[in-house]
């Protein structure tokens, strides 16, 4: 399972700053009481940005491993949040899925870069539906009434 760490860094100064070795978990998120055999299990490697790491913990009583993610890095995507942001505004603008995608990714045939072009917009699309859930007021249209 995959938890927030609020680090406040970008990527490259995540790595820099080899923030995982200063995340810390404090109990296990499914025994809060203790007891559950919980500890550190190591880090594993992102591909993007080159270098950084995740720390992880392991329940032994639930057989889980637990990671603190840091806010720079997109979850369940290679890469950061900033580099899925820069793909969806190139959507965005481009004149069609396809046109982004050969633009994005000219290192591999059109389809590839057409599915790896969608998996971004589709996570960020979903990240920003979620927000709607959750803040609708904040993201409700301004509903303006005349009187007269």
């Amino acid at each position: 399972m995959q938890l927030r760490f609020p680090t406040g860094l970008a990527g490259e100064d995540y790595v820099k700053c080899q923030g995982w070795v200063d995340a810390r978990l404090q109990r296990c998120p499914r025994h809060p009481g203790g007891g559950c055999g919980f500890r550190r299990h190591g880090t594993y490697v992102r591909k993007r940005p080159h270098g950084a790491r995740v720390a992880r913990w392991y329940c032994q009583q639930a057989h889980e491993t637990f990671s603190l993610l840091p806010d720079c890095l997109a979850a369940r995507l290679p890469g950061t949040l900033a580099e899925v942001e820069r793909t969806v505004v190139v959507v965005e603008q481009a004149p069609s899925l396809e046109a982004a995608a050969d633009g994005l990714r000219p290192d591999i045939e059109l389809p590839g870069a057409v599915r790896w072009t969608r998996r971004r917009k589709r996570a960020a699309h979903a990240g920003v539906n979620v927000l709607r859930g959750l803040m609708p007021h904040t993201f409700a249209p301004a509903v303006v009434c005349l009187v007269g």
